[in-house]
């Protein structure tokens, strides 16, 4: 059992953060989190409201640091500020919702721009995000890589989809290929263009004169793809 208010806390930035509190009887240790939501700090039943404002302060700097980060990822993207209720998928940006149902599904509707996922736990949600992302990562895969590998006659091993925060893509000397699950959250073309530059790892293993050569005559706009992805790629993430 668990209950919910609300704290005010002075940051070391001069500003007052309205912190949520999620009181519960399993906790036992006080915890911080911060997303796009704003701070939440979780504690235990009898925990008292200074010790809990000192635990905040203790942690300040990382606090700010996360806060000035979710602001950017908020504000960065280029089709607008990303919510809470919301996620991007093949660039464009679409409101989810979820509904506690006996199965597990999801509908998309490009009418509405809205997702609606029908779970048997709303408490997993992230997982039921990560999963949908993964499904739909795979289906783009399914389709574009064995299309490019064909019209650049380039042969390939395995292809796998990995949960990784630093790269769209990697490619292995034996040839396998390794995306990341949140490919579909990208514009078609940027998806097109990561498919393309790993391809052409399988027969140039490293970023020389050649390796972009190589990828400009298939994509004579890749700069403009890797320059989109310096600006945006940073901001898209799971919260």
């Amino acid at each position: 059992m668990s209950s919910e208010s609300w704290i005010n806390v002075a940051l070391s930035d001069n500003n007052i953060a309205c912190v949520k509190l999620v009181r519960s009887k399993r906790r036992k240790r006080l915890c911080i989190t911060v997303d796009r939501q704003g701070i939440s700090v979780l504690s235990s039943m009898n925990e008292n409201i200074e010790s809990i404002r000192d635990f905040v302060n203790a942690n300040n700097k990382w606090i700010l640091k996360k806060i000035e980060f979710y602001l950017k990822l908020n504000v960065g993207l280029e089709s607008g500020p990303l919510q809470s209720d919301e996620l991007t998928y093949l660039g464009k940006k679409y409101k989810i919702q979820f509904i506690k149902d006996s199965s597990q599904y999801s509908v998309l509707s490009e009418n509405l721009l809205k997702i609606s996922f029908h779970v048997k736990d709303r408490r997993r949600h992230k997982e039921n995000i990560i999963n949908w992302y993964r499904e739909q990562t795979k289906k783009l895969l399914d389709a574009k890589v064995p299309f490019f590998g064909k019209q650049l006659s380039i042969p390939y091993g395995k292809v796998r989809i990995k949960n990784q925060k630093l790269r769209w893509g990697s490619c292995s000397k034996n040839g396998n290929l390794n995306f990341n699950l949140l490919l579909s959250a990208l514009p078609a073309h940027i998806i097109d263009y990561i498919i393309v530059h790993e391809l052409i790892h399988v027969i140039e293993f490293n970023h020389s004169e050649h390796f972009w050569k190589l990828v400009e005559e298939v994509f004579p706009a890749y700069r403009d793809c890797r320059n989109w992805l310096k600006k945006n790629g940073q901001y898209i993430q799971l919260n």
